[in-house]
């Protein structure tokens, strides 16, 4: 077995070097870190390596600019990329990613996975949801909805979110319009004079990790967070719950950036990784469903309900519009720093 871990943050990720390119079998696999990564460590880097003696190196955490700089520029030092599905879009857009042979993939592979996901330039893993997460003492009935979240008279205290790279602008929307299949187009102006609303009742974060930590510390009540990343919170018990009212589903693809000098053996880790029995082993330990349909044979029935996607809540919310997002990314960028220096 040959492999190597790497973690690293923000840019310093996208400036990885790996003494090994030279050897014939390697990938390079940047990915989001956290407990997501961890498991994606455990159930599939680390298999993949054992399975086929290949290096695997790993990178966690980087940051979209830079990682779109870092392709321009022809500096590419990863293969394989964890994109969500409208960083995928505005990579793409741009002629900045590998197409996906999707015929080299077998047919296991490929014929639970939904026609509208099968992306030309990415292959879809995961789907995510962007939830409501609040503490059960300070409010045993729980919040019902956005709009719930905004109302500070009825739910007083500290609400907590990430801020730059994800402030919670379509929770702002749906504050202001709970229907959410008519969520997308929002006027973004107005979302964020919502958030504004809330002035000193909400902390900005700059990672989920520290969104997570303030609930569990009691510094802020209720927090706007991915589903996966409450798991270690309800796994040890603590007071919090998840709402999963008006939730939005966010796909997750892994894609092959312009020149990666590694192209081959990224598609032969997809070819590995995509069977459904594989994508599978992420689902319980991390609580976000695979994309690939035929992969809910091999969850347990009692992990199943939990998924975002899974029919027992996919009801309850919807997946979110990221061609409408990628493609209004800077505007809203733009509005969150207006808003900043109010």
């Amino acid at each position: 077995m040959k492999f190597s871990t790497r973690s690293m943050v923000a840019a310093t990720a996208i400036g990885l070097v790996t003494a090994a390119a030279a050897q014939a079998e390697e990938v390079v696999i940047l990915s989001l870190g956290g407990n997501y990564q961890a498991n994606q460590s455990t159930y599939w880097f680390q298999p993949y390596a054992e399975a086929t003696d290949t290096t695997v190196t790993e990178a966690a955490g980087y940051n979209f600019a830079n990682l779109r700089v870092m392709i321009q520029t022809g500096n590419v030092e990863a293969d394989l990329v964890d994109l969500s599905a409208d960083s995928v879009g505005a990579l793409a857009k741009e002629g900045l990613l590998e197409p996906i042979d999707w015929d080299a993939l077998p047919e296991s592979c490929t014929k639970g996975i939904p026609a509208d996901m099968k992306n030309e330039y990415a292959f879809p893993t995961i789907q995510w949801a962007m939830v409501m997460a609040y503490n059960t003492e300070t409010y045993p009935d729980g919040p019902k909805t956005w709009a719930d979240f905004w109302n500070t008279e009825k739910f007083p205290g500290k609400r907590g979110s990430v801020g730059a790279t994800r402030p919670p602008t379509e929770q702002a929307a749906m504050a202001l319009n709970p229907d959410f299949t008519t969520l997308y187009p929002f006027e973004i102006d107005a979302a964020f004079d919502k958030i504004a609303e809330l002035g000193d009742n909400i902390t900005f974060s700059d990672g989920y990790a520290q969104v997570v930590q303030f609930l569990a510390d009691g510094e802020v009540d209720m927090i706007v967070i991915p589903n996966g990343r409450m798991v270690p919170l309800i796994a040890d018990g603590a007071p919090v719950a998840i709402n999963w009212n008006q939730h939005l589903r966010y796909p997750n693809f892994f894609a092959i950036p312009k020149g990666a000098p590694h192209k081959e053996e990224a598609m032969k880790f997809l070819s590995w990784v995509c069977e459904p029995e594989t994508l599978a082993k992420l689902a319980e330990p991390t609580n976000y469903g695979p994309i690939n349909e035929d992969a809910y044979a091999y969850i347990p029935e009692k992990v199943a309900p939990l998924l975002p996607g899974n029919p027992a809540t996919a009801a309850e919310g919807r997946v979110a519009d990221t061609t409408w997002l990628g493609e209004h990314r800077q505007e809203i960028a733009q509005a969150w720093a207006r808003m900043a220096v109010r």
